[in-house]
């Protein structure tokens, strides 16, 4: 997933975070796309409703609260607090938790900026862990993750040389006792049963990869993605398609940002070798910055497009696989917020809108297929990773643990382990 993204640094300094790779990566993504777009203005300066369907509203009981078990469960986007100011050198650094399935997680850390990138890992579900050295430079960054229980590679890139051609895989098939380095193959179709992966910068700037889970090899898209600014749906199960969620335009907003305009999903079913794309009315979006509308399905068949359109919540439904789609008659307030959403096992959708401390999240549940929604406890749900065994997901950063479960609707807390 993409990652979480910020407004600025400034922010993100302002709450007592210390900044992550990931944070600052997405911000110089967009400094990168607006100082692009400003040169074109510049050198041009000097060179010179249609009718919407709407779902019925079946009779159906009150949809279930998103349920939390364990045994202490934190809040789910806990106020931050007690985190080293940004530029301090003393103190753990770790990264976004990931899974190889419910019991092998790992994560980065490092005890101080400039120290080695390190990992640990668990192959008991957190009762023990175990740490070790990644064989990245130190003044790089490294995007870790987990492609089986005990196959792990990871993305170095040198913090003196961010561009993309300076990157570096390497892989381990031993939970991260060993190591190896890894050059990509480019391929026309991504192999089946290898899981995908969507890069920081997203498929619109590189192509997707998938990674063998047996052997840690790495084969990358031959094209990019045709989308503005797109990611790759990654809380979608495997057997339901590569789904890729961005925008077919761009404008440049008043205080120079880049805005992404026509919200779309594009489908491939066969690895990437061929797209099929739907266009939303109305620049239906879940985000400012990277990628459209928040895409849930568990069979590709049933799918959900969901988003906001100035403030309010505003879902699409699609029984055919993405071919037609209509648009639910529910809503509800959000605001800006950041959407999240999932189709959870028993049926309900739920939506998280915000991500971070700072956008005051809300969880909403709906029962009918977005027909209706109702408020409910916020937790963990509307962004679930799909792993053997069950599900995951982070609360990152402002959470720096992970939730786990089995079926994607009762979830309970693993707490990060204590490093030195």
């Amino acid at each position: 997933m993409p990652e979480l993204d910020f407004t600025g640094l400034r922010d993100a300094a302002y709450r007592g975070f210390k900044p992550q790779f990931e944070n600052v990566l997405a911000v110089a993504r967009r400094r990168r796309r607006r100082r692009r777009v400003l040169t074109v203005a510049t050198a041009a300066m000097v060179l010179a409703g249609s009718g919407v369907a709407v779902a019925g509203r079946p009779d159906a009981p009150g949809p279930p609260s998103v349920g939390v078990g364990g045994v202490r469960t934190p809040d789910f986007i806990p106020i931050p607090g007690g985190t080293p100011s940004p530029g301090t050198d003393r103190g753990v650094a770790t990264g976004r938790p990931v899974a190889g399935d419910l019991d092998h997680i790992y994560l980065r850390w490092s005890e101080c900026s400039g120290c080695r990138i390190r990992w640990a890992g668990t192959e008991d579900g957190g009762r023990h862990w175990r740490t070790g050295d990644l064989p990245a430079s130190v003044n790089g960054t490294v995007d870790l993750r987990a492609v089986g229980p005990r196959t792990v590679v990871g993305r170095s890139v040198p913090r003196l040389g961010p561009d993309n051609r300076y990157a570096e895989w390497i892989a381990s098939t031993d939970g991260g006792s060993n190591w190896r380095k890894v050059q990509p193959r480019t391929v026309e179709a991504l192999p089946v049963g290898w899981p995908v992966l969507g890069l920081r910068t997203g498929p619109t700037d590189e192509p997707l990869v998938a990674v063998d889970p047996a052997t840690g090899d790495v084969a990358q898209l031959n094209r990019r993605s045709t989308l503005h600014n797109a990611m790759l749906v990654e809380s979608v199960p495997a057997q339901a398609g590569l789904w890729v969620s961005g925008f077919t335009g761009e404008r440049v907003d008043t205080d120079s940002r880049i805005i992404g305009t026509g919200g779309a999903v594009e489908v491939s079913r066969d690895g990437g070798r061929t797209w099929s794309r739907h266009e939303f009315p109305d620049d239906l979006t879940a985000t400012d910055d990277v990628g459209g509308p928040a895409v849930a399905t568990r069979d590709g068949r049933t799918v959900y497009a969901i988003g906001r359109v100035r403030g309010s919540l505003v879902v699409w439904r699609s029984a055919d696989g993405g071919a037609t789609w209509a648009r639910a008659a529910g809503t509800a307030a959000v605001g800006d917020r950041t959407i999240r959403a999932a189709l959870r096992p028993d049926g309900v959708l739920v939506v998280q809108a915000g991500i971070s401390a700072r956008e005051d999240p809300l969880m909403l549940a709906s029962s009918d297929g977005g027909a209706t929604w109702d408020r409910t406890a916020l937790g963990p749900g509307a962004d679930p990773r799909p792993v053997p065994g069950g599900f995951v997901q982070t609360g990152w950063p402002d959470s720096k643990g992970v939730w786990l479960s089995t079926d994607g609707a009762t979830w309970s807390w693993l707490d990060p382990p204590e490093l030195p």
